[in-house]
C-alpha cells in the first residue's frame, strides 16, 4: 500500500552560518549525503513541535522556528511506493552542543555558499543556493 508522509527540514541560522549534517550510510534515501535536521511529522503533531522534535533529536539543539515556510519540495521513493512532501522553515540556534543520531555521521557549521562543493541531493543545494543569494 501507497504512503503519503509529510517532512519538515530546517536551515539553522548561527552567527551566519548554517548546520549541516551527513546521512549515515545505513538510511533508505540520500545515504552518505549532506543534508539539513528535519524529518516526518508525527500524526496530530503540530508543525512547530514537529520541527523542533526533529532538530532535537538528531542534533541536540534549542531552536526557534521562524513560522514562515523557506520552501516547498517533494520526492517519490518508489521501492517503498511512499510519497513525501516537506516544507523548509528557518531556525535560529539558541543553544546547546551538537549530538549526533545515529541517523548522522558527521557535521559543519558552514556558510551557505559553501554548500555548493559538498555532496548533496541537487535540489537542496539549489534550495540552500537562494538562501545564500537571500544573506
Amino acid at each position: 500500500m501507497a504512503e503519503f508522509k509529510v517532512a519538515l527540514k530546517a536551515i539553522i541560522q548561527k552567527d551566519g552560518k548554517i548546520l549541516v549534517l551527513k546521512r549515515s550510510c545505513e538510511e533508505d534515501v540520500f545515504a552518505e549525503l549532506w543534508d539539513i535536521p528535519g524529518g516526518k511529522i508525527e500524526y496530530g503533531e503540530k508543525t512547530v513541535d514537529g520541527i523542533k522534535r526533529e532538530v532535537f533529536e538528531e542534533t541536540g539543539l534549542d531552536v526557534e522556528i521562524e513560522f514562515r515556510p523557506w520552501s516547498l519540495w517533494s520526492f517519490m521513493t518508489p521501492a517503498k511506493e511512499r510519497q513525501t512532501v516537506g516544507i523548509t522553515l528557518l531556525a535560529k540556534y539558541l543553544g546547546g552542543e551538537v549530538k549526533l543520531s545515529n541517523e548522522h555521521t558527521d557535521y559543519k557549521w558552514i556558510y551557505p555558499s559553501e554548500f555548493a562543493d559538498m555532496s548533496a541531493d541537487p535540489s537542496l543545494k539549489n534550495e540552500i543556493a537562494k538562501y545564500a543569494e537571500q544573506k
